[in-house]
């Protein structure tokens, strides 16, 4: 299932919102700060458009980017980060 990278300016409650929404379409994420990798099979556009929704119902506002990740550069990540990027990219 396809990776995308969902990059952020939100402050950790923003943060908390976007990861609640991400629940709702992805099989799995990853968070860090300013940004979760998310597994999903939805286009990058529509997850976009899915989070931008709901940053809105809950009174967040914020630059977002979302694109696929399809060849990551791996460095300084935890050896479990970086084998759940692996595993779903292989």
């Amino acid at each position: 299932m396809p990776l995308l990278l969902v990059a952020h300016d939100q402050a950790p409650d923003g943060a908390t919102a976007l990861e609640d929404a991400v629940w709702q379409l992805a099989e799995s994420h990853l968070t860090f700060p300013g940004s979760l990798l998310v597994e999903s099979a939805v286009s990058a556009r529509y997850l976009a458009e899915h989070l931008r929704g709901a940053m809105r119902r809950a009174g967040y506002d914020g630059a977002l980017l979302v694109t696929p990740l399809a060849e990551p550069t791996l460095v300084g990540l935890s050896s479990e980060a970086e084998e759940w990027i692996r595993a779903r990219l292989a």
